[in-house]
């Protein structure tokens, strides 16, 4: 029961104290490294919170055990902590479109490796190693191989190559799928009324079910408009 109590009385205080910008992104950092967290990490691995998050936490404290810390290092536990969460990887540890968004906030097409090399390049059709070597004014060659080594040439010297599929240009789809889950939580009670176990009404009535959207949080202890209710108060 207490913990009960500790867990209502956090959020209650997360969602109406007054905290600081700094001191929300230290709890942030140390959100990660609770031991309820499980990040697939594009960085290597699979990593509970204590495992990997308790590091980047534990420069936020200082010996004797108290939350203290300044600017600088709040910065580099903050971007420690991302780049072991963000990840473009495919498989298990890809984040999917916010790790997109997340780069193209930050400008991380400027930091894309060179990619005018033989490993990368062998894997371009005909067509897209002619468009690249257009691209920077070499004329294409009679066989695929020799166009590849061309560019290899050029890129080594001249520039850095960057195909245009790897920009971060996140879906604008993806990107509206997820903003629905937000605008989810909007509707009024009319719309909230025309659902039938979790399912849109003319859906269920034709037959045809679609996946459930949740409408509470995991623990079922109140709904995001609370929660964001909450959030609006702390800010006033």
């Amino acid at each position: 029961m207490i913990g009960d109590f500790r867990t209502d009385a956090l959020h209650d205080a997360l969602g109406r104290a007054p905290i600081e910008d700094d001191m929300l992104m230290a709890l942030l950092v140390l959100s990660f490294a609770g031991q309820n967290v499980r990040v697939d990490s594009g960085a290597g691995g699979v990593h509970y919170g204590g495992t990997r998050f308790g590091r980047h936490a534990a420069r936020l404290f200082t010996r004797d055990g108290r939350l203290s810390f300044d600017r600088d290092t709040l910065r580099v536990a903050a971007r420690a902590a991302l780049i072991d969460v963000f990840s473009c990887r495919r498989g298990i540890s890809n984040s999917g479109v916010v790790s997109l968004v997340a780069g193209h906030a930050i400008g991380a097409d400027g930091y894309l490796a060179n990619m005018g090399t033989e490993e990368f390049l062998a894997c371009l059709s005909r067509q897209s190693l002619e468009t690249a070597a257009k691209g920077v004014k070499l004329q294409p060659c009679a066989r695929v191989r020799e166009t590849r080594a061309a560019l290899v040439e050029h890129f080594k010297a001249e520039a850095v190559f960057v195909h245009p599929c790897a920009l971060f240009a996140p879906d604008p789809k993806e990107v509206a799928d997820l903003i629905r889950y937000g605008d989810h939580f909007d509707g009024s009670d009319d719309e909230a009324a025309n659902v039938i176990d979790g399912q849109p009404a003319d859906a269920a009535a034709a037959g045809n079910p679609v996946e459930p959207v949740a409408t509470e949080f995991d623990d079922g202890e109140g709904t995001l408009d609370d929660h964001e209710t909450a959030f609006g108060i702390a800010a006033e």
